[in-house]
């Protein structure tokens, strides 16, 4: 019996595009598998509990900073979840950037939500990682707070909490590490 195979330019873009997200998965992966030991031995990687921080669970490693992108990066200690913690000034258009966070290549959205001064966005990397990304003027509109996170689909039930808290914790912490206010 022969099967036939239809080749058509989606499928190969969709094969493409599979392929560049198992590769960032598989460098991602090695980098941790490379840094963590490093991290642990070279500083003191304790992670201060206030504010967002208090969320993360115990076990989990900061990682050095990374020069590609700013914010703090954590993962998780069995290397297979990340969380990025950032700030960044709220310079130019605010819906133009809202934009830009909602959508990304190679992700299928499921939840999009979507106020006048915050947005969070999850979905699907890949088909079996998931996705949660949050945003929110802070700091009376002149930053933005920012968390994400990607994990392995299969262990949803494992990160619902702690992304759960560290949303709630974002918004309640808006406020935090802004300049003071003479």
């Amino acid at each position: 019996m022969r099967t036939a195979f239809t080749v058509t330019p989606a499928s190969v873009a969709a094969s493409i595009r599979g392929a560049r997200h198992a590769a960032a998965r598989a460098t991602l992966y090695l980098l941790v598998l490379i840094l963590i030991p490093e991290t642990a031995r070279g500083r003191n990687n304790d992670i201060p509990r206030d504010g967002i921080t208090a969320a993360i669970p115990a076990g989990w490693i900061l990682l050095p900073p990374d020069p590609s992108r700013s914010g703090k990066q954590l993962v998780a200690p069995d290397g297979e979840g990340w969380v990025v913690v950032d700030a960044t000034p709220a310079d130019g258009d605010v819906a133009a950037r809202m934009n830009a966070y909602a959508s990304r290549d190679g992700e299928r959205i499921t939840y999009h939500r979507r106020g006048g001064s915050w947005i969070v966005v999850s979905g699907f990397r890949g088909g079996d990682r998931i996705f949660y990304r949050k945003a929110m003027l802070a700091c009376s509109n002149t930053r933005w707070h920012e968390i994400e996170f990607e994990y392995p689909a299969a262990q949803k039930w494992a990160y619902d909490r702690f992304v759960t808290q560290a949303s709630h914790r974002l918004g309640a912490h808006r406020n935090e590490g802004c300049a003071s206010r003479r």
